[in-house]
């Protein structure tokens, strides 16, 4: 997988055509579990996801990697669907969520026979089909990190080194990066493989910027959520990092994988606001190459493995 091809649902793709890139949002997703409060973030309606989608390819974007893992309502062929719809690339992703989400399957099977199954994800395909993942993803608990997480840290690493594939990983409410990296790293992984997601949402700049300094990348995603202070603290995060000299380990996405974050859902701000009002915002204090960077050059460097 390293190297300048990445795949995605219809194919494999140059990193140099990915363009702008959203690093971890959600197109087709259900979590699997049955409570009400997720219904809000169940996302069915292809045709809307689509519509969605084309407002981000009109706003200038042309890359969304699509982080909805194994068992949470992932939908492969609807993403081949949606991307030739669009004439967007997706990059959809193998592994798992945190494990309120995880299989019931995955406290019963040997982690042997988990590694079997989401190597052949990778190497043969999704679901029956030949849609193949092109990042692999990971997840852990509120400011924990339980036994199953754990076990899944050590198999998704296998899978990295085994494969080439990056790791792109869910931290819950922010937090816990720090300790999935001292995991990783124990297992052989290099930070620098690694993008840590959610950072924005512990709202602590020092905490983010120790993540930089351990050489990871780290997801700007919950932007659009405070919209009556124009995402101020985000916008301060951005301008802090940029200022320590951080720029190349920040990639911005929305991780609006909700009802009430798309338009076309009837939530807002949907999916071109970062590209548009954000931008907006964020220029005042950053540079339009700084900007570019985090939705460019940053992830299509760590999507292709070549975060040296």
């Amino acid at each position: 997988m390293r190297g300048k091809q990445i795949m995605t649902v219809t194919g494999p793709v140059n990193a140099n055509l990915l363009g702008t890139v959203y690093s971890h949002e959600h197109l087709i997703v259900q979590p699997q579990i049955p409570d009400e409060k997720y219904i809000a973030y169940t996302l069915s309606d292809e045709n809307a996801s689509a519509k969605e989608v084309q407002l981000f390819a009109n706003a200038g974007g042309k890359t969304i990697v699509e982080m909805t893992p194994i068992n949470y309502g992932r939908d492969v062929l609807a993403y081949q669907r949606i991307a030739k719809k669009t004439g967007i690339y997706v990059i959809c992703c193998t592994g798992f969520h945190k494990e309120l989400f995880m299989p019931s399957w995955f406290k019963e099977k040997k982690s042997s026979q988990i590694y079997d199954e989401v190597l052949n994800e990778i190497e043969n395909g999704i679901d029956k089909t030949s849609i193949r993942p092109g990042v692999i993803k990971m997840g852990t608990s509120f400011e924990n990190i339980t036994d199953q997480e754990r076990r899944a840290v050590e198999i998704v690493a296998r899978l990295h080194q085994d494969t080439g594939i990056m790791i792109s990983t869910h931290c819950d409410k922010g937090t816990m990066g720090i300790e999935q990296l001292d995991l990783l790293e124990h297992y052989g992984v290099s930070a620098k493989d690694v993008l840590l997601g959610h950072i924005d949402s512990k709202h602590d700049i020092d905490y983010a910027k120790e993540l930089c300094k351990r050489g990871a990348k780290i997801c700007i995603d919950h932007v659009g959520r405070s919209l009556s202070d124009h995402d101020a603290f985000c916008v301060q995060l951005i301008t802090e990092l940029i200022e320590a000299g951080f720029v190349d380990h920040v990639v911005l996405s929305g991780d609006m994988g909700k009802t009430d974050y798309l338009l076309s859902y009837g939530g807002t701000p949907g999916f071109g606001y970062i590209l548009t009002e954000l931008k907006k915002t964020l220029l005042q204090y950053i540079s339009e190459e700084d900007f570019s960077k985090m939705l460019i050059k940053n992830p299509q460097q760590f999507l292709s493995g070549n975060n040296d």
